[in-house]
C-alpha cells in the first residue's frame, strides 16, 4: 500500500523529481498554488504534508497556519522543505510547529526514511476516530455521541472502533472478527450477537450499521 503525500511547491519541476523519487512509497499529489490548500485537503486525504518554505502569496510558515486551522486537515504530520538551511529557517520552522526540515541536498535515501518514519509515527499514534457525531478515544478507551459519552464494553468499542477505522470501505465479519479476536474460531453469529446489543446503544448517532450477506455496512441516516 502507497501513502498520500501533499506537496505544496511553486516549483512544479520540484514537484515532479519528488513524484519519481518517492514513487515506491508515496502517491505524490503537487499543487504549485498554495491558496489551493483547502481544496486539496479535502480531495486527497494526506498521510502526511510537505512543505516549501520560500513561496509567494503563502509561504511554507503562513501555509502551515492555515492548513492547520482548516478543518480538512486530518492531523498528519507537515515537514518543511528548503534550500535555505540556515540555522535561522530550520528554527523558525520548527518553531512555527513542522515535525521536521529537510534540506534539498540530503541524499534520497534519508529524505525517503525520514518522511517514511513520520508517517509510520502518525499512523501508530492516532489515537482519536470520529465519524459524524462520534467520536472514539482509543487511547482512553472512550466515546461519545455529540459530545456525550456512551457507556461501552471494551469488546464493543474494540468492534466499533474497526468498522469506523474502515470506513468508507465495507468490512466482512469473517475480517472483523479477525481484527478483534485474532482467530477464524470465533462464530459469525457471535458478531451478530454483539452489534445487537451495541445498536441501541449509538442510537444517536446520525450513522448507522447494517448487515448485508457477509458485508457489514455504515451509512449516514436519512
Amino acid at each position: 500500500m502507497k501513502w498520500n503525500l501533499l506537496y505544496f511547491d511553486d516549483q512544479i519541476q520540484n514537484i515532479e523529481a519528488f513524484k519519481e523519487l518517492l514513487a515506491e512509497n508515496f502517491n505524490v499529489v503537487g499543487c504549485s498554488d498554495a491558496t489551493r490548500f483547502a481544496s486539496m485537503l479535502e480531495e486527497n486525504n494526506p498521510h502526511t504534508i510537505l512543505l516549501d518554505v520560500h513561496m509567494p502569496i503563502l509561504d511554507g510558515h503562513a501555509l502551515y497556519k492555515s492548513i492547520t486551522e482548516n478543518s480538512f486537515y486530518n492531523g498528519c504530520p507537515i515537514i518543511f522543505i528548503s534550500g535555505d538551511q540556515s540555522d535561522e529557517n530550520k528554527l523558525r520552522s520548527y518553531s512555527k510547529g513542522g515535525i521536521d526540515f529537510l534540506a534539498r541536498d540530503l541524499k534520497v535515501e534519508e529524505i525517503v526514511v525520514r518522511i517514511v518514519n513520520k508517517v509510520k509515527m502518525f499512523l501508530q499514534m492516532s489515537n482519536s476516530l470520529e465519524l459524524g457525531n462520534l467520536t472514539i478515544d482509543v487511547k482512553s478507551m472512550s466515546s461519545s455521541i455529540a459530545g456525550k459519552n456512551i457507556d461501552l464494553t471494551l469488546l464493543e468499542l474494540r468492534m466499533l472502533s474497526n468498522i469506523v477505522r474502515s470506513f468508507p470501505q465495507t468490512l466482512t465479519r469473517t475480517e472483523l472478527i479477525q481484527k478483534v479476536w485474532g482467530t477464524d474460531s470465533v462464530k459469525v453469529g457471535t458478531i451478530n450477537t454483539h452489534l445487537t446489543n451495541l445498536k441501541p446503544k449509538i442510537e444517536g448517532w446520525n450513522h448507522h450499521i447494517k448487515v448485508r450477506d457477509e458485508n457489514i455496512i455504515v451509512q449516514k441516516k436519512n
